[in-house]
């Protein structure tokens, strides 16, 4: 993917191209959030596009994932960080999600008080 033996990660020639790259997806999703180029949907799914090609470049870039000689347990322990955080955050709002849903009363019960 990256040339390793040639000083690429002792190097800020990485750090500067992430930094490019990232400041140009960063205006990219601001001017089209805020000025309204795409409709709702093909807005959401811009944002969720660019938000995830941010966040690999700066994997790649930043945090070197997947430049070492041996990159399976680096790669095996970011997996199963992001399976966890995952199962964090949907598990919190379906839990939350739940709780609304049950103490909220309903509308006949609005419409007797």
């Amino acid at each position: 993917m990256i040339d390793t033996h040639h000083g690429w990660n002792l190097s800020f020639k990485p750090i500067t191209i992430g930094f490019v790259l990232s400041v140009i997806i960063t205006a990219a999703l601001y001017r089209i959030v805020t000025h309204y180029h795409l409709s709702k949907m093909m807005m959401t799914e811009a944002v969720i596009a660019l938000a995830v090609i941010q966040a690999v470049l700066q994997l790649i870039f930043f945090l070197h994932l997947g430049l070492e000689s041996r990159p399976r347990w680096n790669t095996f322990m970011f997996l199963s960080m992001v399976f966890f955080i995952v199962v964090l955050i949907v598990g919190s709002i379906w839990i939350m999600w739940h709780l609304g849903y049950n103490t909220m009363p309903s509308m006949e019960q609005l419409q007797q008080m």
